[in-house]
């Protein structure tokens, strides 16, 4: 067989489709989860958010989250004082969706998560909260480290 240009550039399109088909193959494998599952109504809701969120920047102290790493538990300590009513903690990784999770806060200062079948790595943690008649919003990260 001889190569000519014809053949050339029949065997260039032919890499270049089956290139293509690999791509597409390989991207509908891929989960592309996004953040949050919830967006439309976050958007809706952005104002509200906001004036939660500047409630919490009045605060003399933050709510501390943190992972112990003897017990693998992620304790989350809201400021001293503070007579929390009600709200949420909402745990993510921006990798999937997958591994989200809530977690209802009724009357405490601190609550603690069991982190032991967590992923290692970043999680982001979202507090919504009402005390004192206020709603407060606040977010923070939080890392998962396991030891082997």
């Amino acid at each position: 067989m001889k190569f000519n240009w014809g053949t050339g550039i029949a065997l260039a399109y032919g890499i270049f489709a089956l290139s293509m088909v690999g791509v597409v193959f390989a991207s509908r494998q891929h989960d592309p989860g996004l953040v949050q599952k919830n967006y439309y109504d976050l958007d809706l809701n952005y104002q509200a958010r906001m004036d939660k969120k500047q409630n919490a920047s009045t605060l003399a102290n933050l709510p501390v989250a943190r992972f112990n790493t003897p017990d693998k538990t992620i304790s989350v300590q809201f400021p001293s004082g503070m007579n929390v009513s009600g709200g949420s903690a909402k745990f993510y990784r921006s990798a999937t969706t997958r591994d989200d999770f809530s977690v209802k806060i009724e009357n405490t200062n601190a609550i603690e998560i069991p982190a032991a079948n967590l992923a290692s790595g970043r999680w982001r943690v979202e507090l919504d909260w009402e005390a004192d008649g206020k709603g407060y919003f606040w977010e923070t990260t939080v890392n998962v480290m396991k030891s082997h």
